[in-house]
């Protein structure tokens, strides 16, 4: 289960973390226009909800390029680091956020021991992502202070766009990797 990593490896993660810092970094103009949009309505916090699993996807890539034990969670947090030093507009929080994304994604893959890397795995992956951070930010945005029934709302929202995103997204970017990788081959 446990395989020793290769320089190859901790490259491919350094360059993941790069592009999706950037990425997560430029998102952060997404969420502030959504937050403007949805704040006179008092929808406010479905800006996070809605770009969430956008903010998760260097863990599910990182585990289906390098498929060894530890890379969802690394990615995540290297990804969170390389926003933190682009300037994140959320700060060193970022980084804890980005831990808590991380694990719950490997959780998805630790699931299937790390032996399959399909939909599968992307769905246990898209369950602990979700479940993980959400309970994390239950406490640290305050949602316990919402109606039940606004909490249940984010969450659904939260796991359709992580599901989206980390699912969907990364398998589509994944077969189109594959079929670069067999053309090359040939």
């Amino acid at each position: 289960m446990f395989q020793k990593w290769s320089l190859r490896d901790v490259i491919l993660l350094a360059l993941l973390a790069v592009l999706f810092g950037g990425i997560f970094v430029g998102s952060g103009f997404l969420y502030n226009i959504l937050t403007a949009i949805l704040a006179p309505a008092g929808l406010k916090p479905f800006a996070n909800e809605v770009l969430f699993g956008l903010w998760c996807m260097a863990a599910p890539i990182s585990s289906m390029l390098i498929r060894k034990a530890g890379s969802a969670t690394i990615g995540e947090v290297f990804a969170a680091l390389a926003e933190v030093l682009y300037g994140s507009q959320f700060g060193l929080s970022t980084l804890i956020s980005g831990l808590i994304q991380g694990f719950g994604s490997e959780l998805g893959f630790a699931a299937t021991r790390y032996k399959r890397y399909d939909w599968l795995s992307l769905i246990y992956s898209t369950i602990g992502a979700t479940c993980l951070s959400f309970a994390y930010e239950y406490f640290k945005i305050g949602y316990y202070a919402f109606k039940p029934e606004f909490v249940l709302a984010l969450f659904v929202v939260r796991f359709l766009s992580v599901f989206f995103f980390c699912a969907v997204l990364v398998k589509i970017i994944m077969n189109l990797y594959n079929k670069i990788n067999q053309s090359a081959g040939k």
